[in-house]
């Protein structure tokens, strides 16, 4: 059983949640999961890979490959249990508020 969000999370999820639900599950995994969360993640891992290894570093290529493929993955974890977690909240809570 879910439990109360919380009133700034209840208020969020009545105001947003709606018309980003109404964009769909794919659109939302993709812009705030892949590319979003994703791209922030990649951006932060390839400068840190290259402030300690170096840019001139042989390897660096490939750790930044393997990095955008793991943020690319990370993403899209993100985004479908992002989507399950806030569709779970809204329904429990609109399936609350009727009679």
């Amino acid at each position: 059983m879910i439990q109360d969000p919380g009133p700034r999370t209840t208020a969020w999820l009545e105001k947003r949640w709606p018309a980003i639900h109404a964009r769909g599950a794919a659109r939302f995994i993709l812009l705030r999961g892949v590319l979003f969360w994703g791209g922030v993640m990649f951006i932060a891992m390839s400068t840190f890979s290259a402030i300690k290894l170096g840019v001139h570093h042989p390897r660096l290529p490939l750790m930044i490959a393997i990095a955008a493929l793991l943020c690319a993955i990370g993403g899209l974890v993100w985004g479908v249990l992002t989507w399950t977690i806030n569709e779970r909240l809204f329904r429990t809570l609109n399936k609350h508020r009727t009679p």
